[in-house]
């Protein structure tokens, strides 16, 4: 820490006050202060110098859930005179055992742990427990969960009759990804590594799912585990680097009962207006910003009036 100066370290402890995201403020101090220093670098330096001075970040009633899952293979009878026909015109009634979902893996918004639930005591235990904790989120970010996370986990609990709702409320940074940008690959590893921000952990491929699933290997399984908990830590990182520059599926301002001009991101009011335009049918729109978390967001010309208006009645009151 010794190559940091008192202007790095200050400016590091006011950020640290004010939001937990250690990848965030880093990337801040790299673009305040002109560092030619990698950011993982500079993000070990944010998190070490947080656990000495013993900050806990100003938090907001968010539930945000990141998710992920690993799931075994469908084991199939083939009987093809060509393996493309086989795959092409699949035949269900081949399937000698269905595919389980082996681990899945959590970590709430503003919490440093990353828990894990996984089928070592039944596939049906193990759903029944996580379904409890994604039923609380306010929202669920998983990449690619709306294609394959949450439909795989309903599709299992169908099975042993555990109860889902029929929605919950996602954002999907695969999606994102692919609305707002034009990576080379939207993969999350490659992003990761895209946004100097960190990759997947290395395994040994197939013969990892082998091990699990077939031979019940114990040390096969915790790095699995391993492998899941570095992909929601990846996700976590993606996507709160994103989040400047996609648009919001929940205003957890609202949802956590602040005004609605304020930041719908961290749901802070140290927010804005760096921009107005109107529609093409004349309407007035206000972008706005939050100084905060970085998020910009849009308002309506009427909940910018009310913010004036509430503004003016603060000032007066002090």
């Amino acid at each position: 820490m010794a190559v940091y100066n008192k202007q790095i370290k200050e400016f590091a402890r006011v950020k640290m006050e004010s939001s937990p995201n250690n990848t965030s403020i880093a990337r801040d101090i790299i673009k305040q202060f002109g560092l030619k220093k990698d950011l993982q670098a500079v993000r070990v330096f944010v998190s070490t110098y947080r656990i000495k001075l013993k900050i806990v970040a100003k938090q907001s009633p968010i539930k945000r859930l990141f998710i992920d899952i690993e799931t075994g293979y469908y084991v199939l009878k083939i009987k093809a005179f060509q393996l493309k026909n086989y795959i092409k015109y699949f035949d269900p009634k081949t399937i000698e055992k269905d595919k389980e979902i082996i681990c899945i893996s959590y970590k709430w918004q503003y919490e440093n742990k990353v828990h894990t639930v996984d089928f070592s005591n039944g596939e049906k235990a193990m759903l029944k427990k996580f379904i409890k904790v994604l039923g609380q989120a306010d929202e669920v970010v998983a990449h690619n969960g709306d294609n394959f996370d949450i439909k795989e986990l309903r599709t299992r609990c169908i099975n042993y009759g555990v109860l889902m709702f029929p929605t919950y409320r996602t954002l999907d940074t695969l999606k994102k990804s692919r609305q707002y940008f034009r990576f080379a690959s939207n993969k999350l590893d490659y992003i990761g590594e895209y946004l100097n921000i960190g990759r997947k952990l290395d395994h040994a491929g197939f013969e990892m799912w082998e091990d699990v699933i077939d031979k019940r290997c114990p040390k096969a399984l915790k790095k699995m585990i391993e492998y899941c908990e570095q992909d929601v830590v990846l996700l976590e990182d993606a996507y709160f680097t994103l989040a400047p520059y996609i648009y919001h599926n929940t205003n957890f301002a609202v949802l956590t009962g602040q005004d609605k001009w304020d930041c719908p991101e961290c749901a802070g009011n140290n927010v804005s207006m760096y921009k107005m335009y109107t529609t093409a049918m004349g309407v007035v729109r206000r972008n706005m910003k939050c100084e905060d978390c970085k998020k910009q967001y849009r308002i309506s010309n009427r909940t910018y009036l009310s913010m004036l208006a509430d503004d003016e009645i603060k000032r007066r009151s002090n």
